[in-house]
């Protein structure tokens, strides 16, 4: 193996020796004194960070076409990276208040960035599995992370038992791609299907004709039959182990319980990062290696969009606790994100990529209010809890708004803007009916955010709820998230040039 290779997975490989140097810190120091082990993580995310950045006079193809660095991979690696600082910064105030090993949470942390960094920049399928594994792993043991809170060990177990279900599909989808093309390589795969479609003749039903080229897969030369129903079967497999890791319907299931038991800190990571680095297997499977099928699953697209917006929104106007409410809003803004996701375009793609930035950073900032206002115990979660919050606390009250009304998409914030651009891709595709089904879903999402800021600033508490004070690292965390939710609203430009530039790459990728 070329030594250069290693350059390309140099943000990994810290992250992990990171991890590692953490978790014996985190062995050999008092529980209560976290503070040389954050140090450490943030350190060990900048010069990953400072790695990825580095990659962009790079890159290229390694590890004979399995590992892509590329615009699309760097954008999602600055992703995962500022969501896993944003996530280390806020938390240090709930471990410690909950008496957690600190150097486990950020080991784990890191060990399942490094597997969201490889699904992001993975050309393979297998590589795929692998980095969906290592940051599955991490996943379970964070939602238990509790112990001796029998709500989270519950929310683990189900989350271990429906994602592994979930995994089980992804991979067999996997084999029946293979079985069908020859190939786990996309790039591979999408020349195959390019090839089946230029050069195939009709043949027996359900198959088409194909001389198989012979340098794109090791198949046979002279003509064979193209297994055509196999390949649907294969992408259908493919769907739902993904859609299962995007908390998109019909397979949203365990998206409340897990989130509700899950520490609020674990559940904040689990609806950014895990999700965003899902949507990049996503893209890149179906933009990329089925690419030539879109015909096909554009319309299974169609459906869990407009099915995920509806469940979502509607089962949150019933939810009075406020980590149930923001679970079933992640579905629904699952489904917005597919909305663009099917549009099949350069323009499509990039509202995707711009809405999850936005999307990381207002709902990072109100699962830190959850996090803070929660107490010891996360006792305090329900939303009559928020009354007169408000008057209480003016500034973590005027925080919380601005996350509620981005994830409405009132303008100026960057929840309107990544709408706007998810319903200008629709519209650009002739997804009339499905733009018309996304507006009317979010007029539906109004009333329950709007729900929560009538509690903080227009009813009394019926319960004394105490407030901490707001600590130096979750006042940062929150003027970051608050900040950046408006930066995106008003100035977005920056973002979405690299969103752009990732869309056509990817698009053209091949």
């Amino acid at each position: 193996m070329p030594a250069w290779n290693l350059t390309a997975i140099l943000p990994e490989a810290i992250l992990t020796v990171v991890g590692i140097v953490v978790m014996l810190l985190g062995s050999f120091s008092s529980q209560n004194q976290d503070r040389g082990c954050r140090t450490v993580t943030l350190m060990g995310l900048a010069g990953a960070t400072v790695a990825v950045v580095a990659q962009r006079q790079h890159q290229g193809a390694f590890f004979d076409g399995m590992f892509l660095v590329d615009p699309f991979g760097i954008f999602f690696h600055l992703l995962f990276f500022l969501i896993a600082a944003l996530v280390v910064l806020s938390s240090a105030d709930y471990l410690q208040a909950e008496k957690l090993t600190v150097g486990e949470f950020y080991t784990l942390l890191l060990f399942g960035t490094v597997g969201m960094g490889l699904m992001a920049s993975a050309n393979d399928l297998i590589l795929s599995f692998i980095g969906l594994e290592i940051s599955s792993l991490a996943s379970y043991v964070l939602v238990g992370f509790r112990r001796g809170v029998a709500s989270s060990s519950e929310s683990a177990l189900k989350y271990f038992l429906l994602g592994s279900f979930a995994t089980a599909f992804f991979l067999y989808g996997i084999a029946l791609l293979f079985g069908a093309t020859g190939s786990t390589r996309l790039t591979q795969i999408q020349e195959i299907l390019r090839n089946v479609s230029g050069r195939a003749t009709a043949g027996a039903a359900g198959t088409v004709l194909l001389p198989t080229p012979s340098t794109l897969s090791s198949l046979a030369q002279g003509p064979e039959q193209f297994p055509t129903a196999l390949l649907g079967l294969a992408a259908s497999l493919l769907f739902v182990g993904l859609a299962f890791k995007v908390s998109a319907a019909p397979f949203q299931v365990w998206t409340p319980d897990v989130y509700q038991g899950a520490p609020t800190p674990v559940t904040a990571f689990l609806s950014t990062g895990p999700k965003a680095a899902a949507f990049a297997v996503f893209l890149r499977v179906f933009l990329v290696g089925l690419e030539q099928t879109a015909d096909q699953w554009s319309a299974l697209l169609w459906v869990s969009a407009a099915l995920s917006m509806f469940i979502g929104n509607l089962a949150a106007l019933w939810q009075s606790n406020m980590k149930r409410l923001l679970a079933y809003s992640s579905i629904a803004h699952a489904g917005y994100m597919l909305v663009a996701f099917t549009a099949h375009s350069v323009d499509g793609t990039s509202a995707v990529l711009f809405y999850l930035v936005a999307y990381a950073v207002m709902n990072l900032g109100a699962f830190l209010v959850v996090t803070h206002l929660g107490n010891r115990g996360e006792r305090y979660v329900e939303m009559d809890d928020y009354a007169g919050l408000g008057y209480r606390s003016p500034l973590l009250a005027a925080c919380l708004t601005i996350f509620l009304l981005s994830l409405i998409g009132i303008p100026l914030t960057g929840g309107f803007l990544g709408k706007f651009y998810v319903f200008r891709s629709a519209l650009q595709a002739d997804l009339i009916g499905l733009t018309i089904l996304s507006v009317v879903n979010s007029a539906i999402a109004a009333y329950y955010y709007l729900r929560v800021m009538v509690a903080m600033y227009m009813n009394a508490p019926e319960r004394p709820v105490p407030l901490e004070p707001v600590s130096s690292s979750v006042g940062v965390t929150l003027f970051i998230c608050a900040g950046g939710t408006l930066w995106l609203g008003v100035f977005p430009q920056s973002i979405l040039r690299l969103a752009e530039n990732a869309a056509q790459w990817l698009l053209g990728a091949g």
